[in-house]
């Protein structure tokens, strides 16, 4: 547990308080041409709230942004509800504000105020919301249903109580549904000879019987030698009652502390969390490493497995206050999200923290990034502002885009604002790094995507070029530039699509040259490959990629595909564009005939070399072990369809739907060149393949 009751936690590490300089970003960047109204990427987001100076009891102001869009809800669906820790007095209490947006976030009204009964003899305090949309009948709920749960507790924090709310009416009104479990004092106190009895942070999902869960972190075990449980209880009744606890991960050690837990389902059927654990890595670096576990259904958990860190590749993860949600889009298993207060380097210490963590193989194996679409000083680690604490995100009706929550530090009024960003998951990205550069510098910095971003575009032949810009179809399309400019004040870039008259791209300042915002233009492309270029303007400022997309058209996942035995990558031979060119192996050599765009068709997925625009193929619709396999234009043959099976640590196979045989490199060979072809199950590692999206174009 993180929040005592509703106050901003002091963590025991060594750390230097920091204090940002400047609101990030301020204004909306000039388009190439006007575009259409939607979702709020530049400008660091939306405001929804800001405290008045000198109106908050707490130097934070605001935490806990919560968010979820409505898809359930009738003619409401598509409206975005927030909710948050406001940390003001309002007649006497606290209450929990909801605000709503019906226009993809550009604007917010405030609905209603939340505000508990007469439950306690003094003033009473709110603290550690999660809002909730009901997605089916669940006891006596309706889809649609509201609920808001919450922590309330008398001004004294003498003791904790676990409420749920509920709201029939699109967040409009909300009335007390139940108590879920009761606590002691909210004393918040980590160390191994703690006697805190507190409940904290409910969060709610739905298990696989259709019954209405509550999970939440308990410190009533203390008798067993737990510290703190991330523990559940069970409503079939649609949250009126609530049935006998049990436990997440309870580890009996007295110093292991699981906390902050959110649960999604998954399209497997399982379930997935992820919670904080607080004395980890050690009890004097708690930088709260965020772990992750699996259950078959939402409530059948292995409590004493404190699960798995979440890691890329190269050893660095997430700490503090984590929230994780399956999503649709992004590949053919869609993509797990999870959003987190700060990085950590592969020692634990924190590092950076504008990146969701996101995976493509269902929670297995090797994580990657996603850019945040509103960041925040991830590294307030000693109180204050506290940015970015327990922050919040869900998708569109469509899943195309991702809508995020979270405060922001105002150095204005020495709160938190709330703010809502989104960002497109329906875009071709494309990493500066991997563009054709002249007479720039590629600089490593730790929130870049992929780690590297391209800087010193800074004289009069300066140009980063992205030269395969590879779309399905003509038409206008919205760029999204992921930047910083740490001047002072506004930049811009010189900016010309497919070699036609160039415009100005501005880019208004960023708090320093690590903190990053996002410029947006529209321009019409081509169907095919295009060339984006962007060109030294008079002023500075550093490119770390950008997004291709069209609002409300779903895109097909492109990536990588890793052979588990060579570790190199499936490509077209030579990068050749003609039918019946053999499919290989070869290390990175950057160029998009590694890339595959992967659509669903039939139940199965189509594979389209990117460079070539054709399909991956069983040579003549073989069904013979050892045929070749090619790449031919689109016929609609079922030797052009693959199924994908997972396997173990991330990796999957893909098996033709023709043949039933199983692409593979030919005779387990490591050497680049090798040949790709088909072969019946041997359970050999050149027969499986991992999908890796950062960092490939």
């Amino acid at each position: 547990m993180d929040l005592p009751g509703n106050r901003s936690p002091r963590r025991s590490r060594p750390g230097r308080r920091l204090r940002l300089l400047c609101l990030l970003l301020s204004g909306l960047l000039l388009l190439a041409f006007p575009g259409t109204a939607g979702a709020v990427t530049t400008g660091n987001g939306s405001l929804v709230y800001s405290p008045t100076a000198g109106s908050s009891f707490d130097p934070a102001g605001t935490t806990y942004a919560k968010t979820v869009v409505l898809k359930h809800s009738g003619s409401s669906n598509g409206r975005i509800l927030v909710t948050y820790d406001q940390l003001v007095w309002v007649n006497g209490k606290q209450v929990y504000p909801i605000y709503s947006s019906d226009d993809n976030g550009a604007t917010w009204t405030h609905l209603t105020d939340v505000v508990p009964g007469n439950d306690f003899s003094s003033l009473i305090k709110t603290s550690q919301p999660f809002l909730y949309e009901v997605p089916q009948t669940v006891g006596s709920l309706a889809a649609g249903t509201i609920l808001l749960a919450g922590n309330i507790m008398p001004s004294d924090k003498s003791s904790t109580r676990l409420v749920i709310y509920k709201s029939t009416d699109h967040g409009a009104s909300f009335s007390y549904l139940s108590t879920v479990d009761t606590g002691g004092p909210a004393t918040y106190d980590p160390s191994p000879t703690s006697t805190t009895t507190s409940v904290w942070e409910p969060s709610l999902a739905v298990d696989k019987a259709g019954a209405l869960v509550c999970y939440f972190s308990d410190e009533r075990q203390k008798a067993s030698g737990i510290l703190q449980a991330v523990s559940y209880r069970v409503s079939s009744d649609g949250g009126s009652t609530w049935g006998t606890e049990g436990n997440v991960t309870a580890i009996a050690n007295d110093s292991d502390r699981p906390g902050m837990i959110t649960v999604t389902p998954l399209p497997n059927g399982t379930y997935m969390a992820t919670y904080e654990v607080v004395n980890r890595p050690s009890q004097t670096l708690n930088t709260a490493v965020v772990y992750y576990k699996f259950s078959s259904d939402g409530v059948t958990w292995t409590a004493s497995d404190l699960g798995t860190p979440i890691r890329l590749a190269n050893g660095r993860g997430l700490g503090s206050s984590p929230y994780v949600k399956w999503v649709a889009a992004g590949g053919p298993n869609g993509m797990v999200v999870v959003s987190a207060k700060w990085a950590l380097d592969s020692s634990g210490n924190i590092s950076g923290g504008q990146n969701f963590y996101v995976n493509y193989n269902l929670g297995q194996g090797p994580w990657e990034r996603l850019p945040f679409a509103t960041t925040y000083d991830a590294g307030d680690t000693q109180g204050g502002y506290f940015a970015g604490f327990a922050q919040a995100f869900d998708t569109g009706v469509d899943g195309n885009t991702l809508y995020q929550a979270t405060d922001v530090e105002n150095t204005t009024t020495g709160y938190n604002d709330i703010r809502v960003g989104s960002i497109p998951l329906n875009a071709h990205h494309y990493e500066a790094e991997r563009a054709t550069l002249t007479d720039v510098t590629t600089v490593s910095q730790v929130d870049a995507d992929n780690g590297s971003k391209i800087g010193n575009i800074n004289h009069s032949d300066s140009k980063v070029s992205f030269t395969h810009v590879n779309v399905p179809t003509a038409g206008t399309y919205t760029v999204n530039v992921r930047y910083d400019n740490g001047t002072g004040a506004t930049s811009s870039h010189s900016v010309s699509v497919n070699g036609g008259t160039a415009f100005t791209l501005s880019y208004p300042k960023t708090v320093d040259w690590n903190r990053y915002g996002w410029a947006q233009f529209t321009t019409t492309l081509a169907a095919g490959n295009n060339t984006v270029s962007f060109g030294y303007n008079g002023t500075y400022a550093e490119l770390d990629a950008i997004d291709v997309y069209q609002s409300g058209v779903a895109a097909d996942g492109e990536f990588k595909l890793v052979n588990r035995n060579s570790g190199k990558y499936l490509e077209i031979a030579s990068a050749l564009t003609t039918e019946g060119a053999p499919a290989g192996q070869w290390g990175d050599t950057d160029n998009p005939t590694q890339v595959w765009r992967i659509g669903s068709s039939s139940g199965a997925y189509t594979l389209t070399d990117l460079n070539s625009g054709k399909l991956l193929t069983v040579s003549g619709a073989s069904t013979a072990n050892g045929a070749a396999v090619v790449q031919n234009a689109s016929t609609g043959s079922s030797s052009q369809r693959w199924t994908l099976t997972p396997t173990d640590s991330g990796y999957a196979t893909f098996t033709d739907v023709n043949s039933g045989k199983l692409l593979e490199i030919y005779q387990n060979s490591t050497a680049d060149g090798a040949i790709a072809d088909q072969w019946s199950a041997t359970g050999y590692n050149c027969q499986q393949w991992l999908l890796v999206k950062e960092g490939i174009q």
